[in-house]
């Protein structure tokens, strides 16, 4: 008996595998460049360092740098089919273990920089001391430590094959493994940041009202300082919302795979057509999943500007060091022979 598939079913198919390669290969080198250019700029000039905000994105533009690395690295060498043989139950574990930890661990820095946002504008002195650059470095060691030890059932199950019917397969971890990936990599991160993000806007409109409270009373002094603090304070604003924003659009895809994972998972006899849908939606999902690693820092340089003033400083400190290495004149080593001191033994 002959079987066909519908046309449609191989057209998913030859998508996913034809495109596969580009896309992941585009995602690791703008990803990449991207997030060694966050780590110069907000680890290497001084405006950034000294801003507890930016030392949390600082972590998350290193975390985000290993999890593209291992992540896409380890996707575009497994696409080789020569390369199956290392898909072992080992190799697996290891692999999921460190792509969750590296995933949470970003997140929750970018939840930590919204959070201090929302901190520093707030008027409860208890709430602005968490703004302070020693609770920075303590929360993003308690963020790495946590997310080291939480996910740790990767490396003990192998939860990578989410429908796989192996007797091995604990179907209630696998349950355990889709809620918390949803509810701790997700919804949790999500919602925080977007509660901060409201809380901020509305400080920021009472810290506006106060301003102009205070205009009102004094007359004009230092309007040149208050308007460039309106600005500073605006942009930090649009950089919040705008990256919650994108943060939710790339996260919803994993949301609904991982949901959708958890509540087919007991079901057995999938058809072809199924299996495929299901492929290609966990392939765009997978995508979804590097797009915000992919796009940090080119987001924060279409909504700051004061992040585009110091990309441009360091371009121009980088092109001058390399005008002056070139132009290091080298004096022959002949030329000053007649001139050296003879040591005498």
């Amino acid at each position: 008996m002959s079987f066909s598939m519908p046309p449609w079913v191989r057209t998913l198919s030859i998508i996913q595998r034809h495109t596969a390669h580009y896309i992941y290969a585009i995602f690791l080198v703008f990803g990449v460049t991207g997030c060694c250019l966050n780590i110069l700029l907000l680890c290497g000039r001084r405006k950034f360092r000294t801003v507890t905000c930016c030392v949390y994105m600082a972590a998350a533009s290193i975390i985000m740098l290993i999890n593209l690395s291992l992540g896409i690295g380890t996707t575009l060498f497994l696409l080789n089919p020569r390369h199956f043989y290392f898909l072992s139950p080992t190799f697996s574990r290891i692999n999921t273990y460190l792509l969750q930890v590296t995933s949470m661990m970003y997140r929750w820095c970018l939840v930590a920089a919204s959070f201090d946002r929302y901190a520093l504008t707030s008027t409860d002195l208890n709430l602005r001391n968490f703004a302070k650059m020693h609770v920075a470095r303590r929360t993003i060691v308690i963020i790495i430590v946590a997310w080291i030890v939480l996910p740790i059932h990767n490396l003990i199950y192998n939860t990578g094959n989410m429908n796989s019917s192996n007797i091995y397969y604990n179907a209630p971890l696998l349950y355990y493994h889709s809620i918390f990936t949803l509810t701790a990599g997700c919804i949790f991160p999500a919602t925080i940041m977007i509660t901060c993000a409201f809380l901020t806007h509305h400080n920021l409109v009472l810290k506006q009202k106060r301003r102009q409270f205070i205009i009102a009373q004094h007359g004009g002094n230092n309007i040149e300082a208050r308007d460039q603090e309106r600005r500073r304070d605006r942009q930090v604003l649009l950089l919040l919302i705008v990256q919650v924003i994108v943060f939710l659009i790339t996260i919803i895809p994993l949301m609904c795979s991982h949901f959708y994972n958890a509540m087919t998972l007991n079901i057995k006899n999938k058809s072809i057509e199924r299996m495929t849908i299901e492929r290609f939606a966990a392939y765009l999902a997978s995508l979804s999943v590097y797009l915000f690693p992919t796009l940090s820092f080119y987001l924060y340089t279409m909504t700051s500007s004061m992040f585009r003033s110091e990309l441009k400083k360091l371009i121009r400190f980088i092109l001058r060091c390399n005008c002056l290495r070139q132009n290091v004149r080298i004096e022959p080593v002949g030329n000053n022979i007649k001139h050296r001191p003879v040591t005498r033994h």
